[in-house]
C-alpha cells in the first residue's frame, strides 16, 4: 500500500485540478470511488482522489469481526456467522457487475464481501484505497464560497496523524454502527436487578441465549431474523413488536412458531416487563433490541460540521437528529450555506433500498457535478425541492424527521413519486435533463437507468424472503439452492428465477399452504 506522504510528495509535479476524498469503503464508498472514475479521462484530468477506510480491509459491515467486544465498547460490524442478506442479491448490485453464478438468491456474508472485494479488483480502485486510517475529525476552512476541507487522519499501522487538503468531501460512513436503544421506563431499576439488556449488534452465537426467557425488540428484518436465530436456544421467546394497525409501515412479517408475539413494551418497573395492552411477564431476564441504530457521523461532528440534536433541526444548519440528516438533496447534496454548493455529498444512507444500484447514482451524481459545478441548480431551488418531498411525506401521515432516509423505490411511504419507479431514476433523471445522455452511467433516451425486471423483483422483495425460507425450510437449504440456482449466471437468469420463485410462491399461496405476506 502507497504511504499518504510519498503520495502527496509524488503528486507535487502534477497539476492537480481537485482534491477528493471518500471516507468509507463499504458499499456506498465503493459505489461512489467507481462512479468517480467511470467518468471520460478528460473530465477527472489531473484529479487526486483517495478513499479512506478504517478496517484491515474493504466491505463496510460484511467484514467479519466474530470476537465481539463487550459493551460499551461497540463492535465493528453486526454481522453474525449466520447472516445472509434480507432480500435478493441481484438486486444489491450495481449495473450490470452480477454476484458470480449459483450464488444462492439469499446470499451468505461471505458472498457478499467477496462482492464488494470483486468490485474493487475488477475496476482497478485498489490503488485509491487507504486501508486502516480512521478520519478523526473533518472540517470546512472558509466561507460559503471558497475553502477547502481539512481532514485529520490516523494511520493504524504506523501510529501517524497527517492533515489532509481537499476541495470535495464525499461521506459514506455507513448506517449500522451506533445501536439505538429505547428509554425504556425503568430501564435503570431493571439493570440493578442484575436482567440484560443487550442491542443486537453484539449478537454472535445463538446458543449464549440458552436456558434465558427472552424478549426481542423490534417489528423489522432484524427483529425477525433475531427470534428464528434463538428459537432453538432459548427457553421462551417473545415477540414485541408493532401490529400493522400501529404502524401501516410494518411489512407484516409472520409470526415464528414456538415465539410468543406481544405488543410494544411501556415499563421494565420493578423488573417486570409490561406491554402497551396491560400484559406483563415477571419471568424475563434479557431483552434483545432489535431497535436500529442512531445515524451519527463522528469525524463531520467533531469539525464542527455536522451537529447532533435532539429537537427540531434548524432550516439552514446540517444536523442530524439521529434518524435524519437535513437538510440534503434527495439525501445526497449537502445544502449547508456555510460551505459551496457541491463540496460535500453523501451517499448510502438511504434504507430500504436496492443498495448497488441505489448508491452508484448517488456516486454518479456527485461525480458529475464535481466535474461540472454548473450542472447544480441554485440552492434555493434544491432546497424548496427537499421541502417538496418533505411535505409530501408529511401528506401520508409521516414525520420527515422521524421517517428518516427510508426510501426504496418510492418517493415517500405510500406513494409513487413519477420518476419511472425508482428513486435511482431522480438522480439520474436530473443529470440527464442537464445534457448528459448517454455519459458513462447514464443512459439513452427511452431507458431507464434502473431496469424493469429490478422494479418488479424489487415489488415481490418480501414474497421472494420469504418463499425461499419456506423453500429452504420444506428441502434443505443445499436441495433448493441447487433447484434454483443451478446454470444461473447473468442478471437475465436471476431476473428469471425470480419470476418464477414468485410465481410458484403464488400458487403455494393459492393452495393455502402459506400466510400471505402483505407487501411495504
Amino acid at each position: 500500500m502507497v504511504n499518504l506522504r510519498f503520495l502527496t510528495a509524488a503528486l507535487l509535479s502534477v497539476t492537480v485540478s481537485k482534491r477528493i476524498a471518500i471516507v468509507g469503503m463499504g458499499a456506498g464508498g465503493i459505489s461512489a470511488l467507481k462512479a468517480l472514475l467511470a467518468l471520460p479521462e478528460e473530465m477527472r484530468e489531473g484529479w487526486e482522489i483517495v478513499a479512506f477506510e478504517q478496517r484491515e480491509e474493504v466491505g463496510g459491515l460484511w467484514l467479519p469481526q466474530m470476537d465481539a467486544p463487550s459493551p460499551p465498547e461497540i463492535p465493528e460490524t453486526p454481522l453474525y456467522p449466520d447472516l445472509r442478506t434480507n432480500g435478493p442479491h441481484p438486486l444489491m448490485t450495481i449495473p450490470h457487475f452480477p454476484f458470480p453464478p449459483e450464488t444462492p438468491l439469499l446470499a451468505p456474508h461471505d458472498a457478499v464481501l467477496r462482492y464488494h472485494q470483486d468490485t474493487v479488483s475488477r475496476f482497478g480502485l485498489a490503488r485509491y484505497i487507504r486501508l486502516q486510517h480512521v478520519v478523526l475529525c473533518a472540517a470546512w476552512v472558509g466561507n460559503s464560497t471558497v475553502g477547502h476541507w481539512n481532514l485529520l487522519v490516523e494511520e493504524h499501522r504506523r501510529a501517524t496523524t497527517s492533515s489532509l487538503r481537499f476541495d470535495h468531501l464525499i461521506a459514506a460512513p455507513g448506517v449500522n454502527r451506533t445501536p439505538r436503544y429505547p428509554d425504556f421506563d425503568g430501564r435503570v431499576e431493571w439493570l440493578v436487578t442484575g436482567k440484560t439488556i443487550i442491542h443486537c449488534i453484539y449478537f454472535r452465537d445463538p446458543r449464549a441465549f440458552s436456558g434465558r426467557n427472552v424478549v426481542v425488540v423490534g417489528g423489522g428484518p432484524s427483529g425477525w431474523d433475531m427470534v428464528r436465530q434463538i428459537v432453538g436456544h432459548a427457553r421462551t421467546i417473545y415477540w414485541s413488536r408493532d401490529t400493522k394497525e400501529e404502524n401501516p409501515l410494518s411489512p407484516g412479517w409472520p409470526s415464528v412458531p414456538g415465539v410468543l408475539d406481544k405488543p410494544r413494551i411501556s415499563s421494565l418497573a420493578g423488573g417486570i416487563v409490561t406491554f402497551k395492552d396491560g400484559s406483563s411477564l415477571s419471568c424475563v431476564d434479557t431483552l434483545l433490541l432489535a431497535t436500529g441504530y442512531d445515524l451519527r457521523i463522528p469525524f463531520l461532528t467533531s469539525g464542527g460540521v455536522l451537529a447532533e440534536v435532539d429537537g427540531p433541526q434548524p432550516a439552514d444548519e446540517l444536523t442530524t437528529n439521529g434518524r435524519y440528516v437535513h437538510p440534503l438533496y434527495e439525501h445526497t447534496l449537502s445544502l449547508d450555506p456555510t460551505h459551496p454548493l457541491g463540496t460535500l455529498y453523501f451517499v448510502g444512507l438511504i434504507l430500504y433500498n436496492p443498495t448497488g444500484m441505489c448508491d452508484y447514482a448517488q456516486g454518479l451524481f456527485a461525480a458529475y457535478t464535481i466535474a461540472d459545478p454548473r450542472l447544480l441548480a441554485p440552492r434555493d431551488e434544491l432546497y424548496a425541492s427537499l421541502k417538496a418531498r418533505e411535505r409530501q411525506i408529511l401528506a401520508e401521515g409521516f414525520d420527515p424527521a422521524h421517517y428518516g432516509h427510508k426510501v426504496g423505490y418510492g418517493y415517500g411511504p405510500t406513494s409513487g413519486h413519477g420518476a419511472n419507479g425508482s428513486f435511482e431514476d431522480l438522480l439520474v433523471d436530473y443529470l440527464r435533463a442537464r445534457g448528459l445522455t448517454g455519459r458513462p452511467g447514464i443512459p439513452m433516451e427511452g431507458m431507464n437507468y434502473t431496469e424493469p425486471w429490478r422494479v418488479e423483483s424489487w415489488g415481490h422483495g418480501l414474497d421472494l424472503l420469504f418463499a425461499w425460507n419456506a423453500g429452504e425450510e420444506r428441502e434443505g437449504a443445499r436441495a433448493w439452492n441447487m433447484r434454483w440456482t443451478r446454470g444461473r449466471r447473468t442478471e437475465a437468469d436471476y431476473a428469471a428465477l425470480m419470476r418464477e420463485v414468485s410465481e410458484w410462491w403464488d400458487g403455494e399461496k393459492a393452495r393455502g399452504g402459506e400466510t400471505p405476506v402483505e407487501e411495504a
